[in-house]
């Protein structure tokens, strides 16, 4: 066939110079798709995302590629090639930058330092942000930002340098455009992951085959892609999506930790695990305290779990007449926590789908008999969750029934017993109610008994005399129990410090509020239950962990390691047990503030719902849920991402088809056809010597395999010589070469005829 290319002169087997150009259109094309595509995962990291600036961000990268590919055609002298895409590269990189949100000014050499600053301040913040990130401190939310047109611009100078070995840099190009689309996906699931999956699959084999093919081979290609996808599906419906293969933090290649808790009160050092795990995902119509063990019992130096109620079912402190507005459904998934406790929220009363051995106690405590709850694990748990408003709990009545009297008890301690000589009692020792003291039983409030001399005179002359003081004098004309709850709480929030390394002390709680001024959220909790129950209100500890961050794609929030906590219980007649968190907003890199309790009213609320996701350092502040914000302008670009970067990919392409049809003239048609031809006898087992030229190929085709092939050779010739009225073959004259070229040789033979030489010539569209 070397004659044959000889015989029909210069370039017959050569690609024509417009295929060279609708090559490199439709890489660009295969490009602006993934890269918008990526682009709009990596928005969804921050709430009401500039969505026209990461869109210029987008355009900025692809315009970068653009330039880099007219840059490589410069050719000679290399040295002036290469400094024309460093320019290009720096230029295309500062115009992404600014468009995302940095400001100009910070580019100008005068004011790296500040640049550097800036960045150094926002990464040093981002290490407990929740997703997607809500906060106020915009350093944070512009090094988040800023990571889109960095990997863009990466990606683009990667891909299109002018390099005369390409292959190693584009693949490395396109792993920067999986990065910036991997890293956000994983964490902040955007759900529907097959059908994202599929999107991915098909752009990345766009990225990789688009360019090389020619319509010949668009279909099979589509076809395979398709088959591959269709195949893949099952496998990805049966993956464990809640478990990772590789901890990507912690380099940890089967990622099977689990989280394990206990929840009794220490007051040392905090130790809770953080490395920002996570452990459950719960979906829920609104954001609650998600609970996993109330601290009934102040046994005298700290809060712990009695066991007492566990001999009372789940109804038994629920109010006489429930308001059906709180009754809620919640669905939790464990992803990284082992725990005998079922996280709940509020008053848990029935638990399904987490087995036989479940036990629900009255103070809303429910645990699993036969074995903890671990990964994969999912149950459904109906819940009373009172979220009432200021007026409704200033209305409830201070008459309170007998048997809350066990939460204004409390213990004293026993002379020579301190936290330094007794060690912490853990979750799972058998409960020992006084081993270090007597207990106090405090009147409740608004009974007849109330100010009993005997009792004031045992707390007044206890290792809690400053304690009880403090506690009479807040609530001292408090005409509700809500309004005392509410002074101590404000108390606390605005005169203590949040810190996680607090001494350790004897009195550990006493110390807390008249010596160090500093602790996290045992130290308030417990400081706020305990001058509560002095002053004859009835309250409890209870620990698990803040809302978390709300993934409005899913629906659920998610609950990492940073978000265990500990707050605060009080009852109220005719509501139930509502929620109070004195623990004050340590003002981390990624809380807002001010933001209110969904069930706010009247300008106040009983346990704040405030800030953003990831809370505060340790998780000890609950965070916002993102369903509340806006879904218009600048929201979390639902469309944006897979729209625009597969129309985008779409148009382009036939674009470039289009423009393909019109330039060929009828000689480069029959050039293309000619090579095609080249190509597809071979295959069909036809060979042909060396030697031969257009005119012996007719001839022989003629002679060994029919008419309709000699003359399908013959228009070809004619075309590309330019005589006058030849053109290029159309279906009827492929479809009988194919039939003559594949006759009496099988059904494998006419099906590789029809992937040889398919109905449609690849080049002209007939």
């Amino acid at each position: 066939m070397s004659a044959v290319a000889a015989n029909a002169a210069p370039g017959v087997l050569a690609r024509p110079r417009e295929w060279r150009f609708t090559a490199a259109a439709v890489r660009l094309a295969a490009f602006a798709g993934l890269a918008g595509f990526a682009t709009g995962h990596w928005a969804r990291l921050v709430q009401e995302p500039p969505a026209l600036g990461l869109a210029g961000a987008v355009l900025a990268a692809v315009a970068l590629a653009a330039t880099l590919t007219l840059v490589g055609r410069l050719g000679r002298p290399r040295w002036a090639v290469h400094l024309g895409a460093v320019a290009a590269t720096l230029a295309g990189l500062s115009i992404a930058l600014v468009a995302a949100g940095l400001s100009a000014s910070l580019l100008e050499p005068a004011r790296w330092d500040d640049l550097a600053d800036e960045i150094d301040r926002g990464l040093s913040g981002i290490h407990n942000v929740g997703w997607p990130y809500a906060g106020q401190d915009e350093s944070v939310r512009l090094v988040i930002l800023m990571g889109a047109p960095l990997l863009l611009s990466l990606a683009a100078a990667l891909a299109f340098w002018p390099l005369r070995r390409v292959a190693v840099p584009r693949a490395l190009g396109l792993i920067a455009l999986l990065v910036l689309y991997g890293l956000p996906a994983t964490e902040y699931d955007p759900g529907r992951p097959l059908l994202r999956g599929a999107a991915l699959l098909a752009l990345v084999a766009a990225w990789l085959w688009l360019p090389r093919l020619g319509r010949r081979e668009a279909l099979p290609a589509v076809l395979a892609v398709l088959a591959v996808g269709a195949l893949s599906l099952p496998l990805a419906a049966r993956l464990d999506s809640q478990g990772a293969l590789i901890d990507y933090r912690s380099w940890n290649w089967f990622a099977g930790k689990d989280v394990t808790f206990n929840w009794n009160h220490s007051y040392g050092p905090l130790d809770w695990p953080r490395e920002g795990t996570t452990l459950l995902n719960v979906r829920a119509g609104r954001a609650h305290y998600w609970k996993a063990e109330t601290l009934d019992h102040f046994d005298g130096l700290r809060w712990v779990r009695s066991g007492a109620n566990e001999r009372t079912g789940p109804l038994a402190e629920l109010p006489a007449r429930p308001d059906r507005r709180w009754d809620e459904r919640l669905r939790v998934t464990v992803r990284a926590l082992r725990t005998d406790f079922l996280v709940g929220a509020g008053t848990p009363y029935l638990v399904t789908g987490a087995g036989e051995s479940v036990s629900g106690s009255s103070d809303g405590t429910w645990s699993r008999l036969e074995e903890p709850l671990r990964r994969g694990d999912a149950y459904t748990v109906r819940t009373y969750a009172p979220k009432p408003d200021a007026r409704e709990m200033r209305a409830s009545s201070d008459a309170y029934v007998s048997s809350l009297a066990q939460y204004t008890r409390l213990g004293l301690p026993a002379r020579g017993v301190d936290a330094l000589k007794a060690g912490p009692q853990s979750s799972s020792e058998t409960p020992r109610l006084w081993p270090r003291g007597e207990p106090v039983q405090v009147p409740l409030r608004g009974g007849a008994s109330r100010g009993v001399p005997a009792v004031d005179r045992r707390l007044a002359a206890s290792p809690y005399r400053q304690t009880f003081e403090l506690a009479e004098r807040l609530v001292l004309g408090a005409p509700t129990a809500y309004d005392a709850a509410k002074r101590i709480e404000r108390h606390l929030e605005r005169n203590y410090t949040y810190s996680e390394r607090p001494p350790s002390r004897r009195y550990p709680l006493e110390s807390f509020l008249f010596e160090d001024r500093i602790g996290y959220c045992q130290q308030f909790s417990g400081a706020m239950a305990l001058m509560l129950r002095m002053v004859g209100i009835p309250a409890r500890v209870v620990s698990g962990f803040s809302p978390g961050s709300f993934n409005r794609d899913t629906g659920e929030y998610r609950v990492r390691d940073l978000d265990a906590h500990s707050w605060v219980e009080v009852y109220f007649t005719g509501i139930g047990w509502v929620t109070f968190d004195p623990t004050p907003a340590a003002a981390p890199a990624d809380r807002p503030g001010g933001e209110s309790d969904p069930s706010r009213a009247s300008g106040e609320s009983a346990g704040r719902i405030s800030g953003d996701s990831g809370g505060s350092p340790g998780g000890d502040r609950p965070g916002r849920p993102a369903a509340r914000a806006s879904d218009g302008e600048g929201g979390a670009l639902p469309g944006w991402a897979p729209g625009l970067g597969l129309a985008a990919l779409s148009l382009l392409v036939v674009a470039c088809l289009a423009l393909r049809r019109r330039r060929l003239t009828p000689a480069a048609a029959a050039e293309a056809s000619l090579r095609e031809l080249q190509r597809a006898l071979p295959r069909l087992g036809w060979e042909v010597g060396a030697g031969t030229t257009l005119l012996q190929l007719e001839r022989r085709l003629g002679r060994t395999a029919g008419p309709r092939s000699e003359g399908y050779v013959a228009r070809l010739r004619a075309g590309r010589f330019g005589r006058s009225g030849a053109s290029s073959p159309g279906r009827a004259e492929r479809r009988a070469l194919r039939r003559e070229l594949t006759a009496n040789r099988g059904l494998r033979a006419r099906l590789r005829g029809f992937v040889a030489i398919p109905p449609v010539t690849p080049f002209t569209g007939s």
